[in-house]
């Protein structure tokens, strides 16, 4: 069954090039209040972007339009947050 999130209430965010993909998403996560076991995904062009990149790394790399601004979409992955397994 597909979920469908509402949009953010701004859809424009100015922010620096530094801030990384994990920081987006608790940004993202906060104003859509979330359920912390829900996965939250993140994508340019439709490529999933890694918790660890900065949004100008993901310019460089995988914008393909360097004078525009920069478009990310947001979803809810399949899969869940689950605990590991301990292994002794």
């Amino acid at each position: 069954a597909l979920i469908t999130l509402q949009p953010l209430k701004n859809s424009i965010i100015r922010t620096s090039g530094k801030l990384k993909i994990s920081q987006l998403k608790k940004y993202i996560r906060d104003q859509l209040t979330l359920d912390p076991s829900q996965v939250l995904e993140l994508r340019c062009n439709g490529d999933t972007v890694g918790d660890e990149l900065s949004l100008t790394f993901i310019q460089r790399t995988r914008w393909l339009k360097p004078d525009d601004d920069m478009v990310l979409c947001y979803r809810l992955s399949q899969d869940r947050v689950t605990s590991l397994p301990k292994h002794s």
